[in-house]
């Protein structure tokens, strides 16, 4: 009798023991290091997700820019980093050095209409490159820049969260040092890129940004994005990697009726170019998925096991 009841009990702890481990993996694992975003709502009406977005008066807090860089992308060898992401996805005739880095290419250049011939390390001061640094003439653009999204509500999330934004392809585009120099940290309130046929989609991917990331807009800046979709109503949200093919196509003034489905698919296909670097819904946090994941995995097994050596 009293060994039955000693098999009874250890079931009871061996079945209290699983039911706690389900019930952490489902509702109780550690907070994950990504934001809690979804994706670029791309496909929707721009003028319909402008309508979502909450407006309100940001912050005047200064931004810990600085404390970013460009991380090394996972799955890439030698130097490889977001910013050769973002070169190699927007370009055309792209070549890497021995190290991995994007050495040269050709940028259709979506701010100013351009076409901008890139070679790493140089300064290209007569296609619109810095005078104080050898870009190439391009620079890597937040298109709702660092620290206008910081005002805009991403101070309220952690470094990592905010590291994934600095590092998000879906946020990056490749443009003319030039135009990005004199952009700063403007909204659209305060800049407009120069190529009169990109506003509409430039618009649509300053609301697809802050959509995704929850960020607000001031006053001034939701009426000029309600101004500029005035102009093109039928716009829809497009990502960051559809905008080399929308600008090599023709499709980059709003023209969207009935060919939302096809420019998500032109980027995709381009996307099958980048070695799987990017998606163009999922292309972000890859490196912070990972680790999270395996932390998930380890500290479950390590938890089972302790629980297992407490009872038995």
């Amino acid at each position: 009798m009293s060994c039955l009841r000693k098999n009874i009990g250890q079931g009871i702890r061996l079945a209290i023991s699983s039911i706690l481990v389900l019930s952490l993996l489902t509702v109780g694992t550690p907070a994950s290091a990504n934001p809690a975003t979804g994706s670029i709502p791309v496909g929707q009406s721009a003028t319909q997700v402008l309508g979502t977005l909450t407006v309100g008066v940001k912050s005047n807090a200064s931004s810990d820019r600085k404390s970013h860089q460009w991380n090394k992308v996972v799955g890439k060898t030698g130097n490889y980093t977001t910013r050769d992401l973002v070169l190699e996805r927007d370009m055309d005739n792209v070549t890497y050095t021995s190290r991995g880095n994007v050495n040269t290419g050709i940028l259709l250049e979506p701010y100013t209409g351009k076409t901008i011939h890139f070679q790493r390390g140089q300064s290209n001061k007569t296609e619109g490159g810095s005078a104080s640094n050898r870009d190439g003439g391009i620079q890597i653009d937040h298109v709702v820049a660092y620290a206008e999204a910081y005002r805009s509500g991403l101070d309220k999330l952690d470094f990592a969260q905010r590291d994934a934004y600095y590092n998000d392809p879906d946020v990056l585009l490749a443009s003319q040092a030039e135009a990005n120099n004199v952009k700063k940290d403007g909204t659209i309130a305060e800049w407009e890129p120069s190529n009169q046929t990109f506003q509409c989609d430039y618009a649509s991917l300053q609301i697809g940004i802050k959509a995704k990331y929850g960020l607000m807009v001031d006053q001034k800046e939701h009426d000029k994005l309600a101004q500029v979709l005035a102009s093109c109503p039928a716009e829809t949200i497009i990502s960051t990697s559809q905008v080399k093919q929308r600008l090599t196509s023709g499709t980059s003034e709003g023209n969207n009726t009935g060919t939302a489905n096809n420019n998500t698919t032109g980027g995709n296909r381009q996307n099958s170019q980048y070695h799987g670097s990017t998606n163009s819904k999922n292309n972000s946090h890859t490196t912070n998925k990972h680790h999270t994941t395996t932390t998930k995995k380890n500290w479950v097994k390590n938890l089972f096991n302790g629980l297992l050596k407490r009872f038995f």
